[in-house]
């Protein structure tokens, strides 16, 4: 990977441009918090859009991810894993569901 300098005006110069981002670019993140290329902190009112809301860099989260990076990264809808079984598992024991549906968005 090239490792040049890059400001958020590049994003003008080299991004189609159907999102406005905002005017830092964050390059850490801790909790709800977030800082930007000049350590600037910010609290993250976007983090987890369309995604998640775990905040950045918890231990907890951060050594399930370490832990399961070591086993799969990825698998898409034609295979089904242990993770998404137990989850299904345990909704549908303690919830009204019968059924679930995982899907990401």
């Amino acid at each position: 990977m090239n490792n040049f300098a890059v400001s958020r005006n590049d994003f003008n110069d080299w991004m189609v441009p159907v999102f406005a981002p905002a005017n830092f670019i964050p390059v850490r993140g801790e909790g709800s918090r977030i800082w930007d290329q000049e350590n600037k902190e910010y609290i993250d009112f976007a983090g987890g859009i369309a995604v998640n809301a775990l905040g950045h860099a918890h231990p907890v989260a951060v050594n399930a991810l370490t832990e399961q990076a070591t086993k799969l990264w990825h698998v898409g809808n034609g295979y089904t894993n242990e993770p998404v079984l137990r989850l299904a598992k345990q909704l549908t024991e303690n919830t009204f569901a019968d059924k679930v549906f995982f899907c990401n968005s």
